[in-house]
């Protein structure tokens, strides 16, 4: 109730500086001492009433006829036309810019204005093609083209087309580019990916050293190498690669823990295997992982040390599903011996077992279930923890 109170009073806002917007646009330059006409065009009047007492299609029809009279207030319908489209009304933010775009007597500036709205609304209502044309014809404007090419990139991301998205980006000017280094080599990784489900080593490798060439701090680059080289049964560079973590994101380890216990496991690496189980950053957050990496501690320290390390561990790092279900079934096997404890406990527990929130965003605070490399709601790469 409270938001859409809120958001009431907001379009109430807006739509009156609108109206604000339109008389000033005729009084001031009279003060100015500068020639405009001596009234308001009547249109206007109507569609501002209509608009304040949202009737907003006729709104609209009252400010398309005007701007067929009067020129002087592009700026004010683009305006209009952002506005609908915040709200998520995209048709008819279409509508008013579409409109404009049709007006012959346009300034250059405005005409790419209008079209760069119009490609937004395009994309907003998820009509890529559409919005891939205009962005296309925008990047003909040195005003609009570093804003057109992000655009097409935004288009390719969202079809995963991740090559079409790096080729666009490489349209940036030098300067521009290097702002997109850290998405580029993400975008590699994808590719990356890609080449290893279709156990494409070479091409994987290949794509790997351009993601590094991008940015070598990327993390996702070393868990995909340690992979490829994991895949090929190459089990100490897989080590080699995933321990290299522990340097710069060692809570991504718990990614791929169980892998990395196999690898020590085939190489007979006892101590190793040990010395990872008990200094892993972060105990794992999925199922296989949590199972290998309990065995292992267990095979390490017997299992009563292990339930005892678990609970230290919990302690400084909180619950995830998978250790929350281990201890909810580990009270029934007396896990504590004061009976009131136990129930606290199991009801605790029984709570986060249900959990659903395994990873937040650090940019803009987006809870998941499953690890993420983008942020889908802020746009952030690299930023799930």
């Amino acid at each position: 109730m409270q938001s859409e109170i809120l958001a009431n009073v907001s379009w109430l806002a807006l739509s009156l500086a609108f109206s604000l917007g339109v008389i000033i646009s005729y009084w001031l330059p009279k003060k100015l001492g500068r020639p405009k006409k001596d009234k308001v065009n009547k249109d206007y009047f109507k569609g501002l009433n209509f608009l304040l007492n949202e009737e907003t299609d006729k709104a609209i029809d009252s400010f398309i006829k005007a701007l067929e009279v009067d020129n002087d207030t592009v700026e004010l319908h683009l305006a209009l036309g952002g506005l609908f489209r915040r709200k998520g009304q995209v048709d008819r933010a279409t509508r008013l810019h579409q409109n404009l775009i049709a007006r012959s007597n346009l300034t250059e500036r405005q005409r790419f204005e209008a079209i760069y709205e119009l490609a937004q609304d395009y994309y907003k209502a998820g009509w890529l093609d559409r919005a891939e044309g205009l962005f296309d014809e925008l990047k003909s404007s040195a005003t609009f083209r570093a804003a057109a090419i992000n655009g097409l990139c935004d288009i390719y991301q969202r079809e995963k087309e991740w090559q079409q998205a790096i080729d666009v980006l490489n349209q940036h000017t030098p300067s521009e580019r290097t702002n997109y280094s850290k998405q580029i080599s993400h975008y590699y990784c994808e590719l990356a990916e890609i080449g290893l489900e279709n156990l494409d080593y070479e091409l994987a490798s290949k794509l790997l050293k351009k993601a590094s060439k991008e940015i070598s701090s990327n993390p996702r680059v070393s868990v995909l190498q340690g992979e490829l080289a994991f895949q090929q049964k190459n089990y100490l560079e897989a080590l080699k690669q995933w321990l290299a973590l522990s340097n710069s994101q060692s809570s991504l380890l718990q990614l791929v823990a169980g892998k990395v216990i196999y690898c020590f496991q085939q190489t007979g690496d006892k101590a190793g295997l040990k010395e990872f189980v008990l200094n892993l950053a972060a105990i794992p957050r999925h199922g296989h992982d949590f199972r290998s990496w309990y065995e292992a501690l267990s095979d390490s320290l017997g299992t009563e040390l292990a339930e005892e390390h678990i609970l230290k561990r919990v302690e400084l790092e909180g619950l995830s599903g998978p250790v929350a279900n281990h201890l909810y079934h580990a009270v029934d096997r007396d896990l504590a011996t004061d009976e009131s404890k136990a129930q606290l406990l199991k009801e605790l527990l029984g709570r986060a077992k249900s959990k659903k929130i395994e990873y937040t965003c650090s940019g803009c605070g987006f809870d998941t279930k499953a690890m993420y490399w983008y942020c889908q709601n802020c746009g952030e790469w690299d930023s799930f923890r």
